[in-house]
């Protein structure tokens, strides 16, 4: 399953039975996700509402920042606390923060069938899928088929 991958992916420890408010808590996290990202692709200034959305999201926990190390091997780093749903929600909307703020290329996916959005990160930033060996691979034998259909070779 996606959910279990993906939260393995990045190592976010939590219970993955989800009940409704973690349901719910993921939607709104989706919606507001989907809404900024496609006025970021778009060129579109996210609006004053969407800001404070993305806002909410971001600081559903409290963050503490921490010096490690000793010297000559400092480092810092940010420690949410909270509800494990919470803190996961709090990082994926803080790292789709971070995207925009970086300026990265951030674009939908070219099957229509697709909702998936992706960061372009080919060198002449001209990548069209989500995952080409699944989208891309898909859109290239329908067309193949289209054309032998159409009476084309």
């Amino acid at each position: 399953m996606f959910r279990r991958a993906f939260l393995k992916r990045w190592n976010y420890r939590v219970d993955d039975s989800l009940d409704e408010r973690a349901w719910s808590g993921l939607a709104e996290l989706r919606a507001v996700l989907r809404k900024a990202l496609a006025s970021y692709t778009s060129g579109v200034r996210l609006t004053p509402s969407m800001l404070r959305a993305l806002h909410a999201q971001m600081n559903r926990t409290p963050v503490t920042l921490l010096l490690g190390g000793g010297p000559g091997r400092y480092n810092l780093s940010l420690r949410r606390a909270g509800d494990a749903w919470g803190i996961a929600t709090a990082e994926i909307a803080t790292s789709a923060a971070r995207l925009i703020a970086q300026e990265r290329t951030v674009k939908e996916c070219s099957n229509p069938h697709c909702s998936w959005m992706f960061v372009d990160e080919s060198r002449p930033g001209s990548r069209r899928w989500c995952d080409v060996s699944v989208c891309g691979s898909l859109i290239n034998v329908r067309r193949h088929r289209a054309g032998h259909q159409n009476g084309g070779r």
